[in-house]
């Protein structure tokens, strides 16, 4: 059982982002119990968005919002709220302006109700909250490779096209999300399948930039910290080449 325990092992390290993430539907709710499958089709970052502590949150708007970083002009917001029945007691106390009657325990009444949640997107120039639903399709894509990049902190996150509809200067500044996690976290891989060549200009000039000692250690990334292969069909079948 050797060796199909060290394959489990290594699999259960492993984070697969495939290349259309999918936006949850309005009823949608997330999964209780975590699911590492769920990070192919981008509803676990979702998942994960949703029950998230505030910290987290705002490390995702930081990268979400700052002008030095991916300045998408959206950021996330986790409302929290309970539900009142029309005809709990204290909808009711509301309804006949008994809210001073001492007969009422307020509190305790509102405090037995859940507390439920709702997943926010912030358009920062407008200042309105929409549902992912409402979001440009954009956003839609790059909000789990961020929210991926950010929530592991060990093993393989595997991304196929983290480029996929957004802006050039998006597509550059993913390049130092990457560079940064692996600096944060020194047990992290990023394996990357990009078409994008503005993703790979960053990562080279980075590296040049460290070279030079002319960028923030934060940004600095080592020849050997990155690997290229260019793969390519051919006549004998697929070949692959390290750059």
């Amino acid at each position: 059982t050797g060796p199909g325990e060290l394959i489990r092992d290594g699999l259960s390290k492993l984070c697969y982002v495939g290349p259309l993430r999918e936006v949850p539907k309005r009823n949608h709710q997330p999964s209780t119990t975590p699911d590492e499958s769920r990070w192919a089709n981008g509803l676990a970052a979702y998942d994960t968005l949703f029950f998230a502590q505030d910290e987290f949150i705002a490390a995702i708007n930081e990268w979400l919002t700052q002008e030095e970083r991916l300045a998408t002009g959206y950021s996330v917001k986790v409302k929290k709220y309970r539900e009142v029945e029309t005809n709990n007691q204290l909808s009711l106390a509301v309804m006949n302006e008994r809210l001073l009657d001492e007969d009422i325990d307020f509190k305790n009444t509102l405090l037995t109700l859940p507390i439920k949640r709702r997943l926010l997107i912030r358009d920062e120039a407008r200042d309105i909250e929409l549902a992912p639903q409402d979001i440009g399709v954009g956003i839609s894509q790059v909000l789990p490779v961020v929210v991926a990049a950010l929530h592991h902190k060990t093993g393989y996150v595997m991304i196929e096209q983290p480029e996929l509809h957004i802006h050039p200067a998006i597509q550059v500044a993913l390049g130092d999300l990457f560079i940064e996690q692996i600096q944060n976290a020194t047990d992290l891989t990023f394996i990357l399948e990009t078409h994008s060549e503005h993703l790979m200009l960053r990562l080279l000039r980075r590296i040049r930039e460290t070279g030079e000692d002319t960028v923030h250690e934060s940004k600095s990334l080592s020849p050997n910290a990155l690997s290229i292969y260019f793969i390519e069909q051919g006549d004998e079948g697929i070949s692959c080449h390290s750059i």
